[in-house]
């Protein structure tokens, strides 16, 4: 009986999923971007193909109020090294005044004020 118990114990924990900070995200219309945005599932799938996804670090944020993720190579020096919009469209940060620079350093980049990081899951 005691052996029953354990291994039902054992089937609970390591069947539990784990909830990652994607799947608790609703932006862009759909629940989960990381799985549920076509543009972004092909990016990550693409660095997974070339065993790299584990230096892509995409973060959540906002520029005039528009969602937008910035995908980061974590080993590259850039400051912001692409930018998107909710659908997979390029952000021309060249573009961008000065305030929204600011605005979107501060939603991306700040140390306390960043939106979330969907990528790497945790």
């Amino acid at each position: 009986m005691k052996n029953l118990l354990l291994l039902l114990f054992l089937i609970v924990i390591f069947s539990c999923k784990d909830r990652t900070v994607s799947s608790t995200l609703d932006v862009c219309g759909v629940k989960d971007p990381v799985r549920n945005l076509p543009w972004l599932r092909a990016k990550i799938d693409s660095l997974k193909t070339e065993k790299q996804d584990d230096m892509l670090m995409v973060t959540v944020g906002k520029i005039n109020g528009e969602i937008v993720f910035d995908c980061t190579m974590v080993y590259m020096s850039c400051n912001v090294c692409q930018v998107y919009r909710c659908d997979g469209s390029r952000v021309d940060l060249a573009k961008l005044t000065q305030e929204e620079m600011q605005e979107f350093v501060k939603t991306v980049r700040g140390e306390n004020t960043r939106g979330p990081v969907i990528w790497p899951e945790k």
